[in-house]
Formats: C-alpha cells, structure tokens, sequence
C-alpha cells in the first residue's frame, strides 16, 4: 500500500463479526467461520493497517469492537483451564502464540467433538473464544504499540457494547431470551 494515497489511515474499526447460535442454542457447527471472521479477520486487517497508519501528535487509533463474553476471567462464561487464564492476562506470559495456539486447541477440538469437556465458556462458546482471542491480541498489541515515541503513537483498544440488537442477534432484543 503506498501510504501516501491512504489519507484517512489514523482510525480503524474493527466492527465485523460472525454469530450462528442464538438463545440457548450452542452449536460449534459453524466455530471454524466465527473464528476466522472474528478473530483472524481483526488481526490480520491490524496487521495491514498498523505499517501505513498515519499518526500526529494525538497519535491513531485502533478501536476492537468485541464482546464481554471474551473476557478471561468473566464470572459465568469464561476458560476453566486456570493456567491458561492466568497465562493470557499476563502481559509477561500473554503471547501471539499462546493466544494462536489457544484457538487451534479449541478448533481441533471442536473437529474431535470433544470440546464440552475442554473447559470452554459454555455459552454461545465459539463466538466467546474468537472474542476472548481478540480481546487478548488487543491487550498484547497495546503493549507493543507502547514503546513507540511521542509522534507516532497508535493507541489499540478494544470496545465491548454488550448485548445489541442487530441482524447477527436476530434482531432479538436481550430480554427476550431464554438462557
């Protein structure tokens, strides 16, 4: 890309996402899209973008559209591979690879049809791990992005607006579901 015929490259949203289960439907049938759209699609188009974004003085900006059932640690919907959580919310430990590899682990397993005793987020649960990996690669992006000096700064964070009613959610609207 010749950064010099891209004059809107400060701001990125990554809003595009993927979800088939609605309800208490928990079906991984489709798990290898929703991953691939929701979390490859996000890091690869950061990717892209992060070389050719033009920053000033307030520095560009990369804004994650996520979910809050990607979150590591949540109370009802989270891994319970303890290690692991613990792994992908240290920045010391939180990698590129692990949060890859965490991924993989769930799609073979999705494959062997052994994912219900994998210790996955038992809701909507393909769609929460793409996020969880999203979420993840936020965080481990923002750190790298940290070290950058004043002036070409790009900021990263991730934006988790719950529940809304759209074509993806059947345009149901929360309280009328049934968990």
């Amino acid at each position: 890309m010749d950064k010099r015929k891209i004059w809107w490259r400060h701001i990125l949203v990554n809003n595009a996402a993927v979800n088939y289960n609605l309800g208490s439907n928990n079906s991984v049938e489709f798990a290898q899209q929703v991953v691939e759209s929701n979390y490859y699609g996000t890091k690869n188009m950061i990717k892209a973008m992060i070389p050719v974004m033009r920053t000033s003085a307030a520095g560009a900006r990369i804004v994650n559209v996520s979910s809050r059932l990607g979150k590591v640690n949540g109370r009802l919907n989270r891994i319970q591979d303890a290690t692991l959580r613990e792994e992908l919310i240290n920045l010391e430990t939180l990698s590129e690879e692990l949060i890859d590899s965490t991924v993989s682990t769930f799609l073979q397993q999705v494959k062997d049809d052994t994912w219900k005793s994998g210790g996955w987020p038992q809701t909507f649960t393909d769609y929460s791990v793409s996020k969880l990996a999203v979420n993840a690669y936020t965080r481990l992006v923002a750190k790298e992005l940290s070290d950058r000096p004043e002036g070409e700064k790009i900021y990263i964070n991730c934006y988790c607006p719950g529940w809304v009613k759209t074509a993806m959610t059947g345009w149901i609207e929360r309280r009328e579901l049934n968990f």
